[in-house]
């Protein structure tokens, strides 16, 4: 069961249709569950209330984890299963992930010696021996080193010299143009058969017989509601998975026992170095920093902050903003970064233990086993490296019958279309024409869809302004309309810290 390239959104059409199963939440676990699904011979239809990839899935450090940090706390399965999804993305869309050098300043305290990351890195190495199978060219990954001060300073002359003895230097992957990642695993999915709708919200469960027949969903473009029948639901909401499960069954806590509230932060800086960057502040509390080299750009994180019931805004204080910069001033002194440096603050949810720590593993819930509707699962995951990998466990148990297809991505997923790199300016005769497919085949509703999750024109703020009177061709709305649509834009983009 094949289809195209290209994501229609028709919700009448699809709520005629009979599909395999109905997932909900369109962000990269929604949008994985939807792919390993097609790669099993089933039909999937994809409901996202707002845009796809609009919450967590696209406010992350877009890098490709493996598994080193994993050996700290001995969780070898974890690894491996880091490092083999790593080398998944690396092997089917080479074009969409890149090696990424990581650097670690050594100033023999902690874990910050060579005495112990010498041994870390060849440990890793060796446990990780299979990162580049099937991988080739530049995608593969070199084997980690200790490297000594000189060496240190060249990769990132403003480290902090007092006590500094070295680095350990290793290799992980990076997504640059993470919307179009995103965007091309769902275009994959879409020719495996699935269907996708944006601005379309899952109100309520439809059952038969105390087994899942549908979910009936409000159109929030039309207003209209709609029934779309399968005898399967997958709830894969994200931050939102277990107010999910409670409207459809009851509630889960172990789906989001606790909230955390991750953010990462785009600097109007050049990168700091070519490598990303293990960075701690010298004051205590112990908390390492990656300081990202992104498109030539510094991008920082990751920021925790452990949310109490009351609050439900997915945005850090500006106190807790405050306290991110001075951590890394304090673990870089020559940084002396302000708030005004501040280009973009990137901040999602993910599931924390009772204690408060980041959940170390999804979870995978069959409702009909806990006595709830037969046919409702529910999915929560943790890490974007691993998401393919939770989408493939939930399916076998799912469809425990049917065995995945080792189907190739289509072969425009690695083109490089619709790049635009932070620093990209529109050449001399540039129109907005060469832009048209993408908005005729994306599902693009609102002017933000295209700017800031179908492609990157909206990460650089002067640029997305300067860019909008170009952009009108594309859209045959009304002059309110579009006038609407860009104080939508520049609203979000006055909302950046």
């Amino acid at each position: 069961m094949t289809g195209v390239s290209r994501i229609d959104r028709n919700p009448v059409t699809a709520a005629q249709a009979r599909h395999d199963l109905i997932i909900v939440g369109g962000g990269v676990y929604g949008v994985m569950l939807a792919l390993e699904a097609g790669r099993r011979g089933k039909r999937a239809l994809l409901l996202e209330r707002d845009d796809f990839g609009g919450a967590t899935s696209r406010n992350h450090l877009r890098t490709l984890h493996g598994g080193l940090r994993y050996l700290q706390s001995l969780d070898v399965p974890r690894f491996f299963e880091s490092v083999g999804e790593r080398r998944w993305f690396l092997s089917r869309l080479p074009a969409l992930a890149r090696v990424l050098p990581c650097l670690m300043p050594l100033y023999g305290r902690g874990l910050m010696r060579p005495a112990v990351m010498g041994p870390a890195l060849l440990l890793n190495d060796t446990l990780g021996a299979c990162r580049n199978r099937g991988v080739s060219g530049e995608r593969r990954l070199p084997m980690g080193r200790l490297v000594g001060r000189g060496r240190t300073l060249e990769l990132f002359p403003q480290a902090e010299r007092r006590g500094l003895q070295g680095a350990a230097l290793w290799y992980d992957a990076a997504m640059p143009e993470h919307q179009r990642l995103l965007m091309e695993l769902l275009r994959w999915a879409c020719t495996l058969g699935a269907g996708a709708l944006n601005y379309v919200e899952a109100e309520n469960l439809l059952r038969h017989d105390e087994r899942v027949a549908g979910v009936l969903a409000l159109d929030r473009l039309s207003g209209q509601r709609l029934e779309f029948r399968a005898p399967l639901v997958v709830n894969a909401a994200g931050p939102w998975c277990r107010e999910l499960a409670q409207k459809f069954d009851q509630d889960q806590p172990r789906l989001m026992r606790r909230r955390l509230l991750l953010f990462n932060v785009l600097f109007r800086r050049k990168a700091l170095s070519e490598c990303a960057l293990a960075l701690t502040p010298r004051r205590g509390p112990s908390h390492t920093y990656f300081v990202h080299s992104w498109q030539g750009r510094m991008l920082a994180g990751t920021g925790e902050v452990l949310l109490d019931d009351e609050r439900s805004a997915a945005e850090p204080r500006p106190e807790e903003i405050a306290a991110f910069i001075a951590d890394l001033n304090d673990a870089v002194p020559e940084l002396s970064i302000q708030e005004g440096d501040i280009e973009a603050v990137y901040a999602g949810i993910l599931p924390a233990t009772a204690a408060g720590r980041l959940a170390a593993r999804e979870v995978i819930l069959n409702h009909g086993a806990v006595q709830g509707p037969m046919g409702l699962y529910s999915v929560s995951g943790v890490k974007y490296t691993t998401s393919r990998l939770v989408a493939a466990k939930a399916m076998k148990r799912i469809f425990p019958s049917a065995k995945p297809r080792p189907l190739a991505p289509p072969e425009a997923a690695n083109s490089g279309r619709w790049f635009f790199a932070y620093d990209w300016e529109p050449p001399p005769g540039w129109s907005a024409e060469s832009l048209r497919e993408l908005v005729e085949e994306e599902a693009i509703v609102h002017l933000d869809d295209l700017l800031f999750r179908r492609s990157g024109l909206g990460e650089n703020a002067r640029r997305a302004r300067e860019l909008l009177p170009r952009l009108r061709p594309l859209f045959s709305w009304s002059d309110l309309r579009w006038q609407q649509e860009c104080e939508r834009v520049l609203s979000r983009l006055r909302g950046r810290a």
